[in-house]
């Protein structure tokens, strides 16, 4: 590497790091009013709107953490460094980190304000502009079959989930909102984010780092892996709508759904010793913490398939607790836990640092903890049983999660040094 190109691939690590640095700080703050809406619940807090302030932390959860790191995870390590280099990525990073916060910063203003709704629609706009761009550079880009298809994948469905928040806003603009429609275009937002744009894009990000090195035969299994999981996501939509008690033909299309579910497992499973082969060569906690992540995915896509039992789809669909659970499954589970464990792994959260195994220890121990209770509070719900114990017990965990992305925070910024 000559001169030029060294401070040129410098300069790319520092812009790398300061989307990661925004993303991380967006953690703190989505952990921070989570433990503002575990507190409105006991508490009497009259500056916060508990449904404003609940909006908040699911936009910023989406749009300021996540978002924001996976498509600058996907720019810096998917792309060839000619390609990302472009000063467009700058920019619509820009946009995307502009619009998150300004967008929770208008959310507890007086209700109808038409600021969040500015800003939220600057940013799914921002998302189309990047979607087009990364899609053109990644046609060009020597990437292996399976990222390409993981990566537009992902991307895709990023933009179909926007289709719901619009659906959302026509329902809110006509004043035509009833339970039901309100229902399906949520639904339709939250699966095609969470089952799609998240895990489609936390998949093609670890198959590029692990495929070196694998056979090719192994490379075509992650690939056809990679087919399956697309496909099952567009059919398990279908499994959303069942609490509505559909007609035939959308119950024969969600039974597809939950049998390609089913499906992906099996693909994954014929692919899973390959992965842990890779795997031996990263470091110890990053490769428990991975471990963690695949189970968390793994239980999601069993419990998302057995959705199609009546009695399983009214608990999933129906008990607030056990929609938290599995919502935060996948978020904090999967999603969360596995971006961390790529951020130790590859540079970006440093180990020689002692606080950085305790800050990933202390989140990675309230994420399990939370999931249990949560869990424990939706059975009990479930048989009409329930317990004061259990709003103590999750604003206590909410603190605990509080303390893990504070202190990841600071170990970030003693890797930063």
């Amino acid at each position: 590497m000559d001169d030029l190109s060294a401070i040129r691939h410098a300069a790319d690590i520092r812009k790398k790091k300061i989307w990661i640095n925004l993303s991380l700080l967006g953690l703190c703050v989505v952990a921070c009013l989570g433990v503002l809406l575990r507190s409105k619940i006991l508490f009497s807090i009259p500056f916060f709107d508990y449904n404003r302030l609940l909006d908040a932390h699911f936009h910023f959860a989406f749009s300021g953490w996540v978002t924001l790191a996976l498509v600058t995870l996907l720019v810096y390590d998917v792309l060839p460094e000619h390609i990302h280099d472009k000063p467009v990525y700058q920019r619509l990073l820009t946009g995307i980190v502009l619009a998150s916060w300004l967008q929770l910063l208008s959310s507890n203003l007086p209700p109808n304000n038409p600021l969040s709704s500015l800003f939220s629609t600057v940013f799914i706009f921002s998302t189309y502009i990047f979607a087009w761009v990364f899609v053109k550079d990644l046609r060009q880009a020597g990437v292996s079959k399976s990222v390409k298809l993981l990566s537009i994948g992902a991307i895709i469905f990023l933009v179909l989930a926007s289709l719901g928040i619009f659906w959302l806003a026509y329902l809110f603009a006509t004043k035509s909102l009833n339970s039901g429609a309100y229902r399906n275009a949520l639904y339709t937002y939250l699966h095609f984010e969470y089952n799609g744009f998240f895990t489609l894009a936390v998949f093609a990000l670890i198959f590029n780092k692990l495929e070196t090195g694998m056979t090719e035969s192994a490379k075509r299994r992650l690939f056809q892996f990679g087919w399956v999981l697309c496909i099952s996501v567009v059919l398990s939509l279908f499994l959303t709508f069942l609490w509505q008690d559909p007609d035939i033909y959308y119950r024969i299309i969600a039974l597809i759904g939950s049998l390609s579910l089913l499906f992906t497992i099996g693909q994954f499973m014929l692919s899973a010793r390959q992965l842990k082969e890779a795997c031996q060569s990263l470091y110890p906690l990053p490769r428990y913490m991975g471990y963690l992540a695949i189970a968390a995915f793994l239980l999601k896509t069993l419990l998302q398939a057995f959705t199609i039992f009546p009695s399983m789809g009214t608990a999933v669909f129906g008990d607030r607790p056990v929609i938290i659970g599995f919502l935060h499954l996948v978020f904090l589970g999967f999603v969360s836990l596995m971006m961390l464990a790529y951020f130790v792994q590859y540079g970006l959260l440093n180990l020689k640092y002692g606080i950085t195994k305790i800050a990933l220890v202390t989140f990675t121990s309230g994420i399990i903890i939370n999931e249990i209770v949560l869990m424990t509070q939706g059975l009990g719900a479930m048989f009409i049983k329930s317990s004061y114990i259990f709003p103590w017990l999750l604003w206590g965990i909410s603190i605990f999660l509080l303390l893990g992305a504070l202190l990841i925070g600071i170990a970030r910024m003693r890797t930063n040094r």
